[in-house]
């Protein structure tokens, strides 16, 4: 038989895969509202699963309770079941939720991941005081809604080592880009401005949770740039020797692969908690050095193999390592 926290995690992921297909809709005039409303309920049932995984899926970890006024006119001492308006009991709401898990070191919330929730929560209660989303608001929600997608992954694999892989669970970075000279919404600038910069006071990263993989938002720039040929073709990395071949400047690979040996280091190192900078550690990384989707050299002289080079990593990497080490909670 399924558990109750079980049936909540997969109504939880039915729910943040269903804002991501709202949200993915070439057409949908409550983009930005929907997303927020359904990934916000996301969040609040896979933490509700939290609750019930660790209280041995009793329910009642998760009902409100209160007071009753007695025929004296005093509030009972005993706590009684909260119902709701049909008779069933009432349980507590994301805010609820998320103080109850933080009285737990084990289940706390980082700062980050709770000013991601305050930000959607916002754009949730604000969407009344606008008719559309405007572009700059728009982005703002891609870069928030992207990393509250990536730190709901995240969480629920360190939580219930869920592999949410076989999902395509990515926002479209053209949602927000309208035609040119194309007016496409009407919206109450004075509000939405208010939305906007108190955004803004959210988006400031804590380090030590960047390291750990949550994000408030990740930022996403997009540029269009015109083809050559008429058609452009598709590219994908290969080992097809009868392939095209295609020529990336230093430039383009110093942004694929931007950490050098200290960088690596630093990262995994506030990243796990049973992380030492050992054998162990040195026999994975040499392993993966030579997988160039991880690793790329540099060397003085281009043209001489033997000449002096250093090691570059790209952030891919990250989850190779987690298969043999522990993700701090």
């Amino acid at each position: 038989m399924v558990s109750r926290s079980t049936r909540l995690l997969d109504k939880a992921e039915a729910a943040l895969v269903s804002a991501i297909e709202v949200y993915n809709k070439p057409d949908f005039q409550y983009r930005e509202e929907t997303f927020a409303i359904l990934t916000l309920n996301a969040w609040e049932l896979i933490l509700k699963a939290k609750m019930l995984a660790d209280n041995d899926n009793n329910p009642r970890a998760l009902y409100v309770y209160e007071s009753r006024r007695l025929k004296s006119g005093e509030w009972s001492r005993k706590q009684y079941i909260k119902r709701n308006r049909a008779g069933n009991p009432h349980t507590m709401g994301l805010s609820q939720v998320i103080n109850t898990l933080g009285t737990n070191d084990a289940t706390r919330l980082s700062h980050t991941i709770r000013r991601n929730i305050n930000a959607l929560t916002e754009i949730r209660d604000n969407a009344v005081h606008f008719l559309n989303a405007g572009p700059r608001l728009s982005k703002q929600v891609l870069e928030i809604g992207t990393a509250s997608v990536k730190n709901y992954i995240e969480l629920s694999r360190q939580w219930f080592d869920r592999d949410l892989s076989s999902y395509n669970l990515y926002l479209m970075p053209i949602g927000f880009v309208s035609a040119p000279g194309l007016a496409t919404a009407v919206s109450a600038s004075a509000d939405e401005e208010k939305l906007i910069a108190y955004l803004n006071t959210l988006l400031v990263e804590e380090p030590d949770d960047a390291a750990k993989g949550f994000h408030v938002a990740l930022e996403v720039n997009l540029s269009f740039k015109r083809s050559a040929a008429d058609a452009a073709a598709r590219v994908a990395l290969t080992d097809d020797p009868n392939a095209p071949h295609v020529t990336l400047t230093e430039e383009d690979i110093r942004k694929a692969y931007p950490w050098d040996y200290e960088a690596l280091t630093d990262r995994l190192r506030a990243r796990y908690v049973d992380f030492k900078c050992n054998g162990k550690y040195h026999r994975i990384r040499e392993r993966l050095k030579t997988d160039d989707r991880y690793c790329r050299a540099r060397y003085l002289d281009p043209g001489n193999p033997r000449s002096a080079k250093k090691d570059f990593y790209n952030p891919n990497i990250v989850a190779e390592f987690d298969r043999q080490y522990a993700v701090v909670e």
